[in-house]
């Protein structure tokens, strides 16, 4: 059986890497105290693959985490945070009177960043749902799929907020997310980017399953564009955050420690040596951060947005 792209269709793809699913359970454990064995009942490896169309990074089988695996992780306050710099970003090209939909609102922070009035949000979070309409937040416990059916060609602006990394059917929610847009309107995706110094991370456990999917690049929003026959408007990546700088400086620590032991750098890495290595990189990795404050020299930050237009159909201009 061929794997096949999530995003393009197609077969053409690279296998990268193989990981082991006792391994993602424990670390999950130790780490976030979040138990994801019902996640992955059955499955005993996950593979990465990169596709050569798109250039799309997925995993597969593509385990997406349930309902209770995300009330597990609302316990970090970090996890539905009120500012985002993809917010900032987005809010510019939302006017007054626009009608917004946000796929995957979760408490609806976003809805209180804009001037319009006119806000719907779908979340299948019951907690989040909850938590949005105690602030007066409109919510639906509905998909993008199901919702796009009876409200097409309805909203101005659509948008997902780190959303789609976690969607295993890329192709029905894209169709559902453009279906529901007005021709001439906007839709608006915010991912964690394969081009910031996210790339460099191991055992960044929140960009693998049951969390993450997929694993996007500026190539592949731009196929994405293309493929939907979607009017590319912008892409923006954010800067590096100041609490992501330490984090960077000991991955390059620890990259550069693994290349000079030809050793190979992995998604996911459990070794004794790694760990060895890890503690190492740390301490160096703190005393740089201090000293990196010019921006010339620092890498994208954590994540991209991209605003495409639905393109108005000839007859109808």
């Amino acid at each position: 059986m061929s794997v096949i792209c999530p995003l393009s269709g197609t077969s053409n793809v690279k296998f990268l890497e193989e990981l082991n699913s006792q391994t993602l359970i424990s670390m999950y454990k130790k780490i976030f105290q979040v138990d994801i064995s019902n996640e992955l009942s059955g499955i005993d490896k996950i593979q990465i693959y990169q596709a050569s169309e798109s250039d799309l990074i997925f995993f597969y089988p593509p385990i997406a985490g349930g309902e209770g695996f995300y009330e597990q992780l609302q316990k970090f306050d970090w996890y539905y945070m009120d500012e985002k710099p993809e917010y900032d970003f987005a809010k510019q090209f939302i006017k007054k009177s626009d009608l917004i939909l946000e796929i995957g609102c979760g408490k609806g922070a976003f809805s209180k960043k804009v001037s319009s009035t006119h806000y719907v949000g779908l979340e299948f979070s019951r907690k989040a749902k909850e938590i949005a309409e105690q602030q007066g937040t409109l919510v639906l416990n509905e998909s993008i799929q199901q919702h796009s059916l009876e409200n097409s060609d309805k909203y101005d602006v659509v948008c997902a907020f780190q959303v789609l990394e976690h969607i295993p059917e890329l192709n029905s929610f894209i169709e559902g997310s453009i279906r529901a847009i007005k021709p001439g309107g906007l839709l608006i995706y915010s991912v964690p980017s394969a081009d910031s110094f996210l790339s460099l991370i191991s055992n960044d456990l929140l960009n693998m399953p049951p969390h993450h999917v997929s694993f996007w690049s500026d190539k592949s929003l731009i196929y994405l564009g293309e493929k939907f026959d979607l009017n590319l408007v912008s892409i923006q990546h954010e800067k590096l955050s100041d609490f992501h700088k330490e984090w960077w400086t000991s991955s390059l620590v620890i990259n550069s420690l693994q290349a000079a032991l030809k050793q190979e750098t992995k998604w996911l890495n459990d070794s004794i040596q790694y760990k060895i290595l890890q503690k190492i990189s740390g301490i160096v990795g703190k005393f740089l951060a201090k000293g990196m404050n010019d921006e010339r020299g620092l890498p994208y930050g954590h994540s991209v947005t991209v605003v495409y237009q639905k393109q108005v159909p000839v007859s109808s201009l």
